[in-house]
């Protein structure tokens, strides 16, 4: 498996789990608040087990109906150096979704302001 498809996959995933939280939440700043307590409870898992434990239970408690890349699913343990690649890929797409997820939410504010500024 390339990291490039890993990271693919969780950019994806966190794309889908910040839109669940959006609809949980209705609030931006618990929505980034949320993320970011995963992102965090992630990256503080330094055994590979637990850290595929923790993304599982965090991605069946938002979205049970995700899919799981073979790699995280399969019962093999991961060896330490795919620990370090497939975490590594896992929080960097994850990261970068919450990243152009608040971008997005900018600019849709810059929108709206400069609509309100035009109308008053």
């Amino acid at each position: 498996m390339s990291e490039g498809t890993l990271y693919g996959w969780a950019f994806f995933t966190g794309k889908k789990i910040l839109e669940e939280l959006e609809d949980m939440y209705r609030d931006e700043k618990k929505v980034k608040k949320k993320m970011e307590t995963i992102l965090l409870n992630l990256r503080s898992e330094q055994l590979p087990d637990r850290f595929r434990r923790t993304l599982v239970d965090t991605i069946i408690e938002i979205m049970p109906e995700i899919s799981l890349k073979s790699e995280i699913k399969e019962e093999r343990p991961w060896r330490i150096e795919e620990f370090y690649r497939y975490s590594a890929a896992i929080l960097a797409g994850f990261f970068d979704s919450l990243d152009a997820w608040k971008k997005e939410k900018e600019k849709a504010k810059n929108v709206k302001q400069e609509v309100k500024t035009e109308n008053a």
